[in-house]
Parts: structure tokens; C-alpha cells; sequence
């Protein structure tokens, strides 16, 4: 059983980048090395961007770590300026020409960036941040995207597993008697294992 492990964490380490195989420490290792995903579970505790939200306020745009800030229109002088590039060519952000009589001239509209705001979150749209100069996810969301978040939330393991989030040490922590027989029979708990962290629906 032992020498079974240490070939599969052997084989998925190599499928890991080098130094990310080389610096798994023994306690994520221990942590990760029950999970139906091994490299998913080691890439996880790395951590990622925390969500936030997906969506701006009306006339705002996203420009990263939660913020959104307010995109308006500057009237300028023919070739007096450039569009923002963050926002420049994206979602709706348009600026038309704009006759000034008190000054008798044609003047273009230049995109700029005002004020900062918070990122909202509504179910409208995928549950991941928008892109840079977006307003909000939806914008360059898949037609499916309902199905996928959905999928990717389902439980991948039996329902006994589902309330520990698929965590067969937690469900054995949980579960005293069935800990002591796993303890005492660890071949069988490991088929057991197995059954129970596999997809039903696969």
C-alpha cells in the first residue's frame, strides 16, 4: 500500500512544473494526497485572487482588485488626446464629436476614468471578476456559463462524502466508529475510499 503511494505521488509530482513538485510541502502533500485531484488540490493552496464580485455600477469599469472606477466622456480640441487605454475599444464605451459654438469648433470625445468604487456581485452573471476595462463578466461570458458553474459546484463524490466537501478524512473525523474500522482494516477503508470520493454520475 505504501510503496502504491509513493508511485502515484511519484507519477503526479512528475505531471506537476518542476519547482512546484519540488516545493510541495509534507504536510500539503498529506493534505492534498486523498484528493481525487492531486495537482488541483497542490494549486489550490497557493491560493487565488479572492472573488469579490462581477459586476460594476452603470458607467463604471473594472480596473482590478475589486474597484471599479467611473468612465466618462472629455471633450478635447482635434487631436487633443487619446482614449484611456484601459477602456479604450471595450464594452460599450463610446464618446461621439461635439460641436462647441462658444468656441466655434468641432471637438472629439476622449473615454477618461474618474472616480473609484467597490465591485457589486449579482447572479446575473458568472461568479469570476470582469475583465480589465469591462463592466461586468456577463460581458464575455459563454452561453453556457449556467450549466458550467453549476457542474463545477456539483459534489464529485457519494452523498455520505458531499457534506465534508468530498473529504474523506474529514467524514472519518466526523464518524468515530467508521474511523475505528477504517483504522483497524485499512485495505477495506481504502476500497471504501475510493467508492465513496468517485462521481456518481460518471
Amino acid at each position: 500500500m505504501i510503496r502504491a503511494t509513493l508511485i502515484t505521488f511519484a507519477f503526479l509530482a512528475g505531471s506537476l512544473p518542476v519547482s512546484a513538485a519540488g516545493d510541495v510541502a509534507p504536510e500539503i502533500h498529506e493534505l492534498c494526497i486523498s484528493a481525487a485531484d492531486y495537482r488541483g488540490c497542490i494549486e489550490a493552496q497557493a491560493g487565488t485572487p479572492e472573488y469579490l464580485g462581477n459586476k460594476c455600477p452603470s458607467n463604471h469599469a473594472y480596473v482590478g482588485g475589486g474597484k471599479c472606477q467611473r468612465v466618462y466622456c472629455d471633450w478635447v480640441g482635434l487631436g487633443g488626446g487619446h482614449h484611456e487605454p484601459l477602456v479604450a475599444g471595450k464594452s460599450t464605451w463610446r464618446c461621439g464629436n461635439n460641436y462647441n459654438f462658444w468656441e466655434d469648433e468641432l471637438q472629439v470625445g476622449i473615454l477618461r476614468l474618474g472616480a473609484t468604487v467597490d465591485i457589486e456581485q449579482t447572479d446575473d452573471c458568472p461568479s469570476v471578476a470582469p475583465k480589465k476595462g469591462w463592466n461586468s463578466s456577463c460581458e464575455h461570458a459563454a452561453n453556457n456559463w449556467r450549466a458550467v458553474e453549476a457542474e463545477a459546484k456539483r459534489p464529485k463524490c457519494s452523498d455520505k462524502l458531499a457534506p465534508f466537501d468530498c473529504n474523506w478524512r474529514a467524514y472519518l473525523d466526523a464518524n468515530p466508529s467508521t474511523k475505528a474500522w477504517a483504522e483497524a482494516n485499512p485495505a477495506m477503508a481504502e476500497q471504501e475510499r475510493i467508492k465513496l470520493i468517485a462521481d456518481p454520475l460518471k
